[in-house]
């Protein structure tokens, strides 16, 4: 079993990932030079994504939801940290539900139609995944289920 330390600093590694990942995504909109270090070709591409007119979700620019996205995450998991009550869990759970479901539809319109994927990006959907995915982790191990843990290395002693 997996204890629910580790989960939780799993769970604390991932958001601090994806913050990193938005606030990266910020910088390349305040100084467009940034875009050259993640455009590899013409479909791996932050400028090609960048200077769609398709990273806005309403008024918002899609990094300030992600950047928001993350700091409520953190703001919700410092408490579950501290008390490790349910309702703090249900939060992160509920918020990275949100947040997947938002980093697919902007992945669609990546990839769907602007025909380029943003690295930076694409780091912050997968970071928006491993945090719903640990969340439910730490769900099952808090409810006291067995959580699966990986099995020792060849020749050493379990």
């Amino acid at each position: 079993m997996v204890d629910a330390r580790v989960l939780h600093r799993m769970l604390l590694l991932f958001i601090l990932v994806g913050l990193a990942f938005s606030l990266y995504a910020t910088f390349e909109v305040l100084d467009p030079s940034l875009q050259g270090t993640c455009s590899v070709n013409s479909f791996v591409s932050c400028s090609a994504v960048d200077q769609s007119g398709y990273t806005h979700l309403g008024p918002f620019p899609d990094w300030s939801v992600g950047v928001a996205g993350f700091v409520l995450l953190l703001a919700l998991d410092i408490p579950l940290f501290l008390t490790f009550r349910p309702a703090w869990l249900y939060g992160v759970l509920g918020l990275s539900l949100v947040g997947v479901a938002v980093s697919a539809y902007l992945a669609y319109l990546e990839l769907g139609v602007i025909h380029a994927l943003c690295p930076i990006c694409l780091g912050a959907y997968i970071s928006n995944l491993l945090v719903l995915g640990t969340a439910l982790w730490l769900r099952q191990a808090r409810a006291g289920h067995a959580v699966p843990q990986a099995a020792p290395a060849a020749g050493t002693d379990p």
